[in-house]
C-alpha cells in the first residue's frame, strides 16, 4: 500500500498537528507493515497558485494529453496513492493557503479526474480513503470548513469514498487541558486507523 502524507504543518516540528500526524503514520505502519509512506512537506516545495500564464500553459498541455511533465508531478503522485493523509492546522476556519495551492496542482483533468459524457467529473485516482488531521486553537464545532472542502472536492471530483477527520481542539484556550486533549485525539486517531 502506498500512503501519501501531505504535510501542511507550517510550524514544522513545533507543530501540534504534525505531532498528531506522526502518531497516525506510526499506527498506519503498525497496521500495514509493508506500507510505503511518502511525505510531501508543502512548506519545502515551491508551490504557487495558478495564474494566467501557468493556467494557460497547463490547459494547453492537458488538451494535448502531455501530462508527464514536472507541472503535473503532484497530480501524478496523488493519483497513484492508495491512501492520503492530510495534516493541516485549523486556520481561519479552514487551513493554510499553501494547501489550497497544492489542491490546484492536484486537480488535473486526465490525471485525477475526467469529465464524462454526463458532464460530471469522474475520479481517476487509485485510492479511496482520505484521513484529515488538524488541531485548532479554539473550538471547531460545526465549522470544519477545511475538512468539508476536501471531502466535497475529493469525493465529487476524484472518486474518493471514505473520509476520516481527527481533530484536537482548544489548543490555545487559557487553562484548557491541552495535553489531555492531544492524548484523546491520538487515541481516536489510533482507533480510526485500526478500523480501516
Amino acid at each position: 500500500m502506498n500512503v501519501l502524507f501531505v504535510n501542511c504543518c507550517i510550524r514544522g516540528e513545533a507543530s501540534r498537528t504534525l505531532k498528531l500526524c506522526r502518531t497516525g503514520l506510526e499506527e498506519i505502519q503498525a497496521k500495514y507493515p509493508d506500507a510505503v509512506i511518502e511525505e510531501l512537506c508543502l512548506d519545502e516545495e515551491d508551490i504557487r497558485p495558478l495564474h494566467s500564464d501557468t493556467l494557460g500553459q497547463r490547459h494547453a498541455l492537458e488538451v494535448a494529453g502531455k501530462l508527464d511533465g514536472p507541472m503535473f508531478r503532484y497530480a501524478r503522485q496523488f493519483a497513484a496513492a492508495d491512501r492520503i493523509v492530510i495534516g493541516a492546522p485549523y486556520w481561519e476556519y479552514q487551513f493554510p493557503a499553501l494547501l489550497r495551492c497544492w489542491v490546484e496542482h492536484v486537480a488535473v483533468g486526465g490525471l485525477t479526474f475526467v469529465y464524462g459524457e454526463d458532464g460530471r467529473p469522474h475520479g481517476l485516482c487509485r485510492g479511496d480513503r482520505i484521513l484529515y488531521i488538524t488541531t485548532a486553537g479554539g473550538p471547531i464545532l460545526d465549522r470544519n470548513c477545511g475538512f468539508d472542502y476536501c471531502k466535497t472536492l475529493f469525493s465529487n471530483m476524484m472518486g474518493f469514498t471514505k473520509f476520516d477527520c481527527v481533530a484536537a481542539e482548544c489548543m490555545d484556550v487559557i487553562g484548557y487541558p491541552v495535553e489531555e486533549e492531544l492524548a484523546k485525539a491520538e487515541a481516536k486517531l489510533r482507533e480510526t486507523i485500526r478500523g480501516w
